[in-house]
């Protein structure tokens, strides 16, 4: 079994134990020649988040946080059951459903991604953002710590509005762009992603020897 991130294969092996050894880890990589370093855009701080307006994505809690931030401007780009809790909110914009193809213009128009979900297994958002050398504010809890350091974001309770609206200002202080994030996903590209999936398969083609 492959998992696209070393908290996702701990977590099926707490509850699969018989699954142990048999797990590898792969993330889903990042197109970074689709998702390039664009130039900052002017004016105040863009924040954007990309994602179902749903409880797991916390979206709520980060309108909240944002409130606190005497400018700027937060994007959602997604739609879901929480919207009309969205809707509104000053210095908010709502785009709904948006096509994949256009998160690299969002993202060339952002300044920080921000996806403080209550859990995440991997977090793709943030990886195309800093493909884009956009600085990210991510969740503790779930995939994001193993890839992004320091200096490419800030890490946070995703509980704690407090803390959230702190990591936005941090955020929004660091490069743009930020060639730290964008290094940051060199690991992550889909390219080699691609051939460590092909490893595996030639692997597991190969008959066992038996004794």
């Amino acid at each position: 079994m492959i998992c696209v991130s070393d908290y996702l294969r701990r977590e099926l092996e707490t509850k699969l134990p018989t699954a142990r050894g048999k797990l590898e880890v792969v993330s889903s990589g990042v197109d970074r020649k689709r998702f390039s370093v664009t130039p900052a855009p002017a004016g105040p701080p863009a924040f954007l988040c990309v994602g179902a307006l749903d409880e797991r994505k916390n979206v709520v809690r980060l309108a909240d946080a944002f409130a606190r931030l005497g400018d700027g401007t937060l994007t959602f780009a997604g739609d879901g059951p929480l919207r009309s809790r969205l809707e509104g909110r000053e210095r908010v914009q709502l785009l709904g459903r948006v096509p994949h193809d256009e998160i690299p213009r969002l993202l060339s128009q952002s300044r920080v991604l921000a996806q403080p979900s209550l859990v995440e297994p991997l977090g793709q958002a943030l990886l195309e953002a800093m493909a884009c050398g956009r600085s990210v504010v991510a969740t503790r809890i779930g995939g994001p710590p193993e890839f992004v350091p320091p200096e490419a974001g800030v890490l946070v309770d995703p509980l704690d509005v407090d803390a959230l609206a702190r990591a936005l200002e941090q955020a929004a202080a660091l490069p743009c762009p930020n060639a730290a994030a964008r290094e940051a996903t060199a690991d992550h590209d889909v390219h080699r992603q691609a051939e460590r999936i092909e490893a595996i398969l030639s692997r597991a083609a190969v008959p066992s020897r038996r004794a």
